[in-house]
């Protein structure tokens, strides 16, 4: 009877990570990108690992919304466009939509 011993699984090597690297993907998430724009602009950085970052450092704490949903609404009531809006607070249209949107709900 011979007995065969299972193939030990080759494990890959966990990626480590630079400090630089989690600072700058931080900056990144408070400049109000999504994880999977970070993830793109940090060469493929997995999504997964932004989001233990986000929640271990706690991002969302920095992240201070709420002047710039009220700088939001006050431009829309100037009668600047969702393009202006975008451009000058340098968020996406799509968010700068749901900020106004948000806000006048809310009212």
């Amino acid at each position: 009877m011979s007995s065969t011993v299972p193939k030990a699984k080759k494990l890959k090597p966990r990626n480590s990570y630079s400090a630089d690297q989690r600072e700058k993907a931080r900056k990144y998430y408070l400049m109000g990108l999504n994880m999977q724009e970070i993830s793109k602009l940090m060469d493929g950085l997995p999504v997964r690992t932004l989001e233990k970052w986000q929640t271990v450092e706690q991002w969302t704490a920095l992240k201070n919304c709420k002047p710039i949903k009220q700088r939001a609404l006050e431009l829309k009531k100037a009668g600047r466009t969702m393009q202006e809006i975008s451009e000058t607070l340098k968020i996406s249209r799509v968010t700068a939509w749901r900020y106004i949107k948000n806000a006048t709900e809310s009212d």
